[in-house]
């Protein structure tokens, strides 16, 4: 990989470092928001009840619009618990997503760069299909093609930290789909990622960890939510040594 391409990758995956840091940010502040009202509501002893479609201007409502009028004791219910996971999911699906672009983003630019001539069509095509049968990842690791490896100064292997990132495009898809119920394929799935992880770091397997509670059920809380934070960035910071050594 010449030196003016390596340039143009890490402009790419310093980008997704930086969105990584400010979705975070982002969320924070609704998380502290959160916080805020709660205490708010709690400490309020009369209050008109609050509605959230009340000011909806006339045109934009629904055909069948349902008003709800929200106690004190409701309001503060919410915002501790509903509301507040509803923002840390957001935050797990956001996060997830903007890593799947970044990934997606250097895949087009190497295969651009090192096939040159693939039309249009073909470079959609290769796009469309990138996390089928782990397509991106084999061009990454393919010594005829990126031939990415592990950065010199870590101890986990390409294809294991790529398996780490797939695991939470698993949880991920369980958050969307199926509120946050892991389907058996799923678990199948993230059951054999621990089998394929060496013994030495089948801790890190996200299969018992403590995003999952009951054997099938994604469980979010502040600190699940920062360690997928730092996990991200360390996973991109990893991509980033390895287009340095490539």
């Amino acid at each position: 990989m010449d030196e003016a391409l390596k340039i143009k990758a890490k402009e790419i995956l310093q980008n997704g470092i930086s969105k990584i840091i400010e979705n975070y940010t982002k969320n924070a502040l609704l998380i502290n928001a959160c916080y805020v009202s709660a205490s708010r509501y709690e400490a309020l002893t009369t209050t008109d009840g609050l509605s959230t479609t009340q000011n909806i201007p006339t045109a934009l409502r629904l055909d069948q619009e349902i008003d709800y009028q929200y106690t004190n004791e409701e309001l503060v219910k919410e915002y501790q618990s509903d509301v507040l996971n509803v923002i840390l999911k957001n935050y797990v699906v956001m996060s997830i997503s903007v890593v799947d672009a970044i990934l997606e983003d250097l895949y087009e630019l190497l295969v651009v760069s090192l096939e040159m001539g693939v039309s249009d069509s073909d470079l959609s095509k290769k796009i469309r299909s990138a996390w089928a049968n782990d397509n991106i990842l084999n061009y990454f690791i393919a010594e005829d093609k990126a031939n990415l490896k592990k950065p010199n100064d870590m101890d986990t292997p390409y294809k294991e930290s790529f398996m780490r990132y797939k695991e939470l495009r698993l949880i991920r898809h369980s958050l969307v789909h199926s509120e946050g119920v892991i389907s058996p394929k799923n678990l199948h799935t993230l059951t054999k990622y621990k089998e394929l992880t060496p013994d030495q770091r089948k801790g890190y397997a996200l299969i018992d960890s403590q995003i999952i509670k009951d054997g099938n059920k994604v469980d979010l809380s502040i600190n699940i939510i920062l360690s997928i934070r730092q996990y991200l960035h360390r996973f991109l910071i990893y991509q980033l040594k390895s287009i340095e050594n490539a």
